[in-house]
């Protein structure tokens, strides 16, 4: 019987298999699909490398450097290009050019007059409730234009999500901790600035990073480690408590049912598949996961010849405001955030389509789907002629949306570990939908396993962690 059974090969799961084999016990990873990683893959075809899941990381992100140093990984990462100078924001139906700088950003032609004044009254706003909608937050203390033209594009590049129906508290936590703080982001940008705090930008303070090969470098050596302790194929289709301690697995291994037993289960399956599970434990638990919603959302790259791309594709991507009415919610410039993802003398483009703004178009069939995604390109990015190379992924379940009543939910799962010594949670639904935050989240976790004192739900005890957000363009 293992220690530690794991239920999810993502980069959550992998991540706490690591953590926990290294520290002795014997663990066993059971994940329904073949290959490992979860979200995380890229495709390398033609000599094109597409993303289709999570495009980089953020640095500085402790708990996924340190892994990345374990697994002797540090060779291969690779920085985010010089060559990205803008960033680019669709208004009036063109992609402007915006300085990547906050003040220059804020300081630019791009806001009106009445948007910037607005902007300034932020002090004079009360404050608000303990928790709304991100839509409401921004709207009552920052004024329209910056909803529409800043948070709105910012929630559809973290999470292909609308603003009006996520959770402040879990989306932006830290800025609805400074209003109920200082009763004013702009009060509470000050005062950390009297404490010394510098609020010049620097964009050396956060380095995009990846790696040369892409990002399922990562999720592949850990798979690669943990060898024969991973079981791909291997769908669980059920928990329960087992008579003489420890819990009872019944697993389908393709035509195979068996029964495992274990010590102690990590679940970590996105929210839906861990809302199955966990029904035996609790109703409540099961119905805050089954609660989380996973709005549709496909994934379009489109290659082309350099020449036949019109713009200077000088940013990491751009970003559409719903107000605009576009049918994808961004593009990326892949070839231009990291080197290797295209051939020379041609550029690669990802684009999102779908997701909370716009749930049906994620589900067109391929030929209607790449056509709008080609259009767009033409009228935003002067794409002129036929790509040299297409790809497609759809996700029926995207990214998870935190809305409103995300952290009574995540309470309802974390209080399922008090009652049921040995059964554990963690995923992109926690604390973070970035790989790095679920590598923090999935170490927390495992210290949890490991009964060591002082591990946080929050990834934040002895594994240093932050909230790590990144979006369709980062």
């Amino acid at each position: 019987m293992p220690d530690i059974a794991i239920i999810g090969a993502g980069i959550s799961g992998l991540a706490a298999a690591h953590a926990l084999a290294a520290a002795g016990r014997d663990v066993i990873v059971l994940d329904r699909r073949e290959a490992p990683g979860g979200r995380i893959h890229s495709e390398r075809r033609g000599g094109f490398l597409v993303e289709h899941g999570p495009n980089s990381m953020i640095s500085p992100a402790p708990g996924a450097e340190a892994l990345i140093a374990t697994l002797g990984l540090g060779e291969e990462r690779i920085d985010k290009s010089d060559a990205v100078r803008h960033r680019y924001l669709v208004r009036d139906g063109r992609a402007h050019a915006l300085p990547l700088d906050p003040v220059g950003f804020f300081s630019s032609g791009f806001f009106t007059l009445r948007g910037r004044l607005r902007l300034l009254a932020e002090p004079f706003v009360a404050r608000g409730p303990d928790d709304e909608s991100v839509a409401e937050f921004v709207r009552r203390r920052f004024g329209r234009e910056l909803l529409d033209y800043v948070f709105d594009p910012l929630v559809g590049g973290l999470y292909a999500g609308d603003p009006a129906n996520m959770s402040m508290t879990a989306v932006f936590p830290r800025l609805k901790e400074i209003e109920l703080r200082h009763g004013s982001v702009l009060r509470g940008m000050a005062a950390k600035m009297r404490r010394g705090a510098s609020m010049r930008y620097d964009p050396r303070r956060r380095m995009l990073f990846s790696f040369r090969m892409g990002m399922d470098t990562l999720p592949r050596r850990l798979a690669g480690m943990l060898g024969s302790r991973l079981r791909p194929g291997t769908r669980v289709e059920a928990i329960a408590p087992a008579a003489g301690g420890g819990f009872r697995l019944r697993v389908r291994e393709r035509d195979h049912l068996a029964t495992l037993h274990a010590g102690r289960v990590v679940v970590a399956a996105p929210a839906y598949a861990a809302a199955r599970l966990l029904a035996a434990f609790s109703s409540d638990a099961a119905d805050a996961a089954a609660g989380i919603e996973h709005p549709p959302l496909a994934v379009v790259a489109l290659g082309f010849d350099r020449r036949r791309l019109a713009h200077p594709l000088d940013g990491p991507g751009v970003l559409t405001p719903a107000v605009e009415r576009r049918n994808v919610l961004g593009f990326l410039f892949s070839s231009t955030l990291f080197s290797g993802r295209a051939p020379d003398g041609h550029a690669l483009l990802t684009a999102y389509v779908g997701g909370a703004r716009s749930p049906e178009l994620a589900q067109l069939p391929r030929e209607e789907l790449t056509a709008l995604v080609r259009a767009e390109a033409r009228e935003l990015l002067g794409a002129q002629g036929e790509p040299v190379f297409e790809s497609v992924r759809y996700w029926q379940r995207g990214l998870p949306q935190p809305g409103l009543g995300h952290p009574e939910r995540v309470a309802a799962l974390s209080a399922l570990e008090a009652e049921w010594p040995g059964l554990f949670l963690t995923g992109n639904y926690f604390a973070g939908i970035s790989t790095a935050a679920c590598i923090d989240a999935a170490r927390a976790t495992a210290c949890r396993a490991l009964g060591l004192p002082g591990a946080q739900r929050n990834g934040t005890s002895s594994v240093d962690g932050a909230r790590h957000t990144v979006s369709l363009q980062a």
